[in-house]
């Protein structure tokens, strides 16, 4: 019957504590007994009143951690051995423990029964060998005979467990070798042992280390504990476990040295397939790790899954049986592992195997060599890819290509007139595109003037027939830009050339700004224009406030289009709020006339209106809810209405947005109230305009503000002028003759000296197509307006500029600076 093992367990995760039971139970049948507590402190307990015959120590514990933990074990046990356990990231840990008196550690993420077995047996045996060496060899001199016994016993406890015994008489310069150790070091054991022949079999890159470890324990008096490989007359490299310590005389000098050397070779190599199984076992290719003579040690389910062979049917061969009738010689397989083997790098190659059904298929495969502490070749590591697919389409692709050559002629004769139809369609586009940039320009530039000048003419003293007829100048006016826009917008959307930022903004500042741009139209039909926006919505948010201004305006001003009486509201609430990103929903209701169900489609048609009497009625281009529309989604939104006929209208849509978690200030936006921007006075501008009209209506509209203002016709004209006179900033029409406004805002940054080439420079412009504000700005300009440009916008722009670049306070400064010199 055998002896039960007493085993004291020390560890504090239940979970980890239940399986080691279960391993115990795997490994032992119920033949031990076991004692687990959670704390340090009890275990101290336990071992003061109780004999163990091994312990299971985890490192780190509620009460104590690290090798601390360790060493009052150790202290209240040191003749226990002790099994350290260590997580999958303290492997060093675990090895520390050793040198300090630890028989083994295991790492909790690769414990098997099996390891666990053999770690107790190996523990146990160990400390015993140990306890018992360190016993008679205290006794050596009184009791010669009885040592000779133990050590015929330690000889064949040696042979099991492949440990050999040593030790080295410092006086007389002579070894004692125990009969295993000779065989560990594959010599005969009539070969005389020195110091010197030790290091002759030593690995060569190992010599140094132990030399080190040597003369550290005779000066220091320590135990030593490490790892060296030798070198046998086989030439088999091999990897020892050296554990010793020193023997010193009553005066403290050390006498003598004594150790045991352990062969662990075997052990580290069957470990080293455990990590290479494990990491291939997750893999769903088909992976074979093999010997260096290419027979078969391990395959993964990938290999069973792809061939229907079974690890115990190809193990210890070359992998004949998957070439069968293949026409592949198992010499050229062979080959394949000699070239890893010599050059000691991965070679690929495809061949043709069998199934264990008889099914043909294909495989990659990629050998890599597995290099030892030698940097020779132990194993090799193959990894088959299943190209079966592959082969059975690069096939098809010949049977195709031979079609495709057939009726080539055909396709080409097709392709030719596809060609020909997409080149049309190209220039096709291109003529759209220049009528409309042209169509703009041609219209912007009277509608420059007619707007200009008809809010000019409605800040002096007009009769009330006078205001009456001025008002529907300037409402036919705005009227006429708002479908200039749509169909501009509309040509984007057709072409794709639509863009959008992601800069921040405020919510708050942007709904104030569509509110207040919409309550003239709203007053002056007498209709309540209301906005709220939801209070648990951050302020601060990332995205496009152009286009949700474009959005909002298009909604507002049907809403108020379509209503005679009542209100129209602007509402924002939270749909949903994550960590960087909110989404919300818009909503404008009216109290007007009310859409049929019926058309609840086609409103959202180009060019179309709920009825034929609301386009004779309200007039429009059936373009704005189109544009809408389609804005939206292509932001990710929706948009949905509501409607009842003589009631009102909601129309909503949904977007999300990043929250802006930058506390810098925004982007400065063109539409900002004029309050928020800080006043600027004395200004001195260079307007650069070719039409009187613009030239008139621009004067006067900058010189209304306290601002100089002097002319330049063309490009040429504005750099004479620019060199020899300062101003503050530049007006810059696009479209000039003689130069235009992209050369001269070039040669300004290019030619002109500093401070001057910096001078602010902004395009004012009819040319408002996609793209044309990032011309500008990529031609050097600070800013961009588009005409007809509202006056409070131009002035926002201006002023912000100005403070954006700071350039008429450092041209004040240097003005000064050289006054004083003189």
């Amino acid at each position: 019957m055998e002896e039960k093992i007493n085993i004291l367990l020390i560890e504090d995760n239940p979970g980890d504590a239940r399986l080691l039971e279960v391993y115990l139970k795997e490994s032992f049948n119920n033949v031990f007994t076991l004692l687990t507590v959670d704390y340090l402190s009890k275990g101290l307990e336990l071992l003061e009143k109780n004999n163990f015959n091994i312990i299971i120590l985890d490192l780190s514990l509620p009460d104590s951690n690290g090798l601390e933990t360790f060493k009052n074990v150790y202290a209240h046990a040191p003749k226990t051995p002790i099994i350290v356990l260590t997580g999958l990231a303290d492997e060093s840990l675990g090895l520390n423990a050793m040198k300090l008196g630890a028989q083994d550690f295991l790492m909790k993420g690769k414990l098997k029964s099996k390891s666990l077995r053999r770690s107790i047996n190996y523990s146990i045996e160990r400390a015993k060998l140990l306890n018992e060496l360190a016993e008679k060899t205290k006794t050596l001199e009184e009791n010669t005979i009885a040592l000779k016994k133990e050590k015929l016993k330690l000889a064949q406890a040696q042979k099991i467990s492949h440990i050999g015994s040593w030790e080295w008489d410092l006086i007389k310069d002579e070894f004692y070798w125990s009969e295993e150790l000779y065989r560990i070091y594959g010599l005969n054991p009539n070969t005389g042992i020195t110091y010197d022949k030790v290091l002759e079999v030593t690995y060569p890159e190992d010599k140094q280390y132990v030399k080190s470890i040597m003369e550290e324990s005779i000066k220091t008096h320590k135990p030593f504990h490490y790892y060296y490989r030798i070198v046998r007359s086989d030439r088999a490299i091999r990897t020892l476990d050296a554990i010793g310590e020193v023997i010193t005389d009553q005066n403290g000098q050390v006498i003598a040295m004594t150790g045991t050397l352990q062969d662990v070779t075997d052990r580290m190599q069957e470990e080293e397939l455990e990590k290479l199984a494990t990491a291939a076992t997750k893999s769903y290719n088909s992976v074979i790790i093999a010997d260096k003579d290419g027979l078969v040690e391990w395959v993964n389910e990938g290999f069973t899954k792809l061939t229907g062979y079974t690890l115990e049917e190809v193990k210890g061969t070359h992998g004949e049986v998957l070439r069968k009738d293949s026409g592949v010689e198992p010499s050229s397989e062979t080959n394949y592992y000699k070239l890893v083997i010599e050059n000691k790098q991965p070679v690929s190659y495809e061949s043709k195997n069998y199934t264990k059904s008889g099914e043909e298929y294909w495989v990659i495969t990629t050998l890599t060599p597995v290099l030892g502490n030698d940097k020779e070749v132990k194993r090799i590591l193959a990894i088959e890819s299943d190209i079966t697919r592959r082969k059975q389409i690069e096939e098809e692709l010949v049977q195709a290509n031979k079609i495709a050559e057939h009726s080539l002629q055909k396709g080409n004769k097709a392709l030719d007139e596809l060609i020909k139809a997409k080149k049309l369609l190209e220039e096709s586009m291109r003529v759209k595109e220049q009528f409309l940039a042209n169509m703009s320009h041609e219209i912007r530039t009277p509608m420059n003037a007619i707007v200009g000048f008809t809010d000019l003419l409605l800040k002096t003293e007009l009769t009330q027939e006078q205001k009456q007829y001025i008002d529907a100048v300037k409402t036919s006016g705005e009227n006429l830009i708002v479908i200039i826009n749509d169909v501009l917008d509309f040509s984007k959307i057709q072409s794709g050339k639509i863009s959008f930022e992601k800069i921040n903004f405020r919510l708050s500042q942007t709904m104030s700004m569509v509110t207040e741009l919409m309550l003239p139209k709203s007053t002056e039909k007498n209709i309540k224009l209301s906005m709220a926006i939801d209070k648990k919505i951050p302020d601060r948010l990332v995205g496009d406030p152009t286009r949700l201004n474009q959005i909002l305006i298009n909604l507002l001003g049907n809403a108020i289009k379509f209503t005679e009486t009542g209100e129209v509201k602007l509402t924002v609430d939270l749909l949903s709020e994550m960590n960087d990103e909110v989404e919300l929903k818009f909503a404008v209701q009216d109290t007007g006339i009310g859409i049929p169900k019926a058309n609840f489609n086609s409103i959202f048609e180009e060019f179309t209106q709920a009825t034929n009497a609301t386009t004779r009625k309200y007039g429009g281009s059936g373009l704005g809810l189109s544009i809408v529309k389609q804005l939206v989604e292509m932001q990710g939104g929706k948009v949905m209405v509501e409607s009842e006929v003589g009631v009102g209208s909601i129309f909503s849509f949904n977007l999300k947005y990043k929250k802006n978690i930058d506390t810098g200030l925004e982007k400065v936006n063109a539409s900002l109230k004029e309050d928020d921007i800080p006043l600027v006075k004395g200004l001195k501008i260079l307007l650069v305009e070719d039409n009187i009209l613009n030239q008139v209506l621009a004067k006067k509209v900058l010189t209304n503000w306290n601002w100089n203002v002097e002319l330049a016709e063309n490009g040429i004209i504005a750099l004479e002028k620019l060199k020899e006179q300062d101003f503050d900033i530049v007006l810059m029409d696009i479209q000039l003759p003689e130069m235009d406004g992209y050369e001269a805002t070039r040669h300004i940054r290019n030619e002109f000296p500093t401070p001057k080439n910096n001078i602010p420079i902004m395009a004012m412009t009819a040319h408002a197509m996609t793209g044309e504000e990032e011309k500008c700005r990529a031609a050097g300009m600070n800013g961009y307006i588009s005409k007809p440009f509202d006056q409070k916008v131009l002035y926002n722009r201006i002023t912000s500029i100005i403070n954006e670049t700071g350039y008429k306070k450092r041209q004040n400064q240097l003005n000064t600076k050289e006054t004083k010199n003189q």
